[in-house]
């Protein structure tokens, strides 16, 4: 009797994944929640994975430079909101996107798909082009900044650089600084309705921007028969029971509400997967973004970006 392929399958630390383990047509998959900075790192240094979540920006632009070790398949297992992550000190006098020209921008990474987001919101949404800003960044980047972006290169944490009243802005999904006791904490967001005002810009254009996609190397794709669809099948089912249990509503004061609430406003899927309408437009946001951004020479066709077959897939 053969044996059934093995699988592991990097991502992370995610309540709708705890059911990716397991076996999905003939396959043995094992779920390993894991460091998304480390991982990223092994992808972009070429380093040896069977299947991981990884960036969509940096997978179209690895792809732009035709890097093409791994295919990605449309499962989007991280998106976020992006008003919510430009951070100033608490007793700043910036308190309006329109006071961002010309000021000092500490970010990690330049090209992380949050940035692309984030600098295609300010531009679509409070008129602010990225070259009207001067950007700082940590000395190791993914990918080179166009020449346009005012690009220097630190030594330094940009984080701390914010709090020594080096640098006006941070940029940063989680900042270090909410980690410490809520009294305690330094920095706050530059928007101070960020909730209502990423509730008001979903509605005005459905998109709940996505981040990460999930790529498998070539050589596993070739090498395992139906690999792709089953890792489709793998994600669906583990979001559907996610989605089933409420997972987060019993645990947080308030949750059940604010899981109906949620459930409204996303049509009871804020995740779904597949090329449908809503995730081609989202997709397509994106990639319009990296290329106004100059970090793509030209716009892929959004069905180049993912297998073929995949193309078709419903949840």
């Amino acid at each position: 009797m053969q044996n059934n392929p093995k699988l592991n399958i990097l991502g992370g630390d995610y309540e709708f994944t705890l059911q990716v383990s397991g076996t999905w047509q003939g396959i043995d998959c094992t779920y390993i929640p894991s460091d998304l900075l480390l991982v990223y790192a092994k992808i972009l240094n070429f380093k040896p994975f069977e299947v991981s979540e990884f960036s969509l920006s940096n997978f179209t632009m690895m792809r732009d430079r035709n890097i093409n070790d791994m295919v990605a398949i449309p499962v989007f297992v991280n998106r976020g909101f992006r008003h919510g992550i430009m951070w100033v000190k608490k007793e700043s006098d910036i308190n309006e996107v329109s006071q961002l020209k010309g000021l000092k921008i500490g970010i990690r990474d330049y090209s992380m798909t949050a940035a692309v987001w984030l600098r295609g919101t300010l531009l679509d949404e409070y008129g602010i082009h990225w070259s009207d800003l001067d950007w700082y960044a940590n000395k190791t980047q993914r990918f080179p900044a166009p020449e346009k972006a005012n690009l220097t290169l630190l030594d330094n944490d940009p984080e701390e650089m914010l709090l020594n009243d080096e640098l006006d802005v941070y940029i940063a999904p989680r900042p270090k600084d909410l980690k410490k006791p809520f009294y305690e904490r330094k920095l706050r967001p530059l928007i101070n309705n960020v909730q209502e005002v990423e509730k008001n810009y979903f509605l005005r254009t459905g998109i709940y921007p996505i981040n990460h996609c999930v790529v498998i190397h070539k050589d596993i794709y070739k090498k395992i028969q139906n690999v792709a669809p089953a890792i489709f099948e793998a994600y669906t089912y583990s979001k559907k029971i996610a989605l089933q249990r409420k997972i987060g509503s019993t645990f947080m004061p308030w949750g059940e509400r604010n899981w109906s609430d949620v459930m409204n406003i996303f049509n009871n899927d804020p995740f779904p997967f597949g090329l449908n309408e809503s995730n081609i437009n989202n997709v397509g946001t994106l990639i319009g973004y990296l290329f106004e951004q100059e970090l793509i020479s030209e716009k892929p066709d959004i069905e180049e970006l993912f297998l073929k077959e995949s193309l078709s897939w419903q949840e």
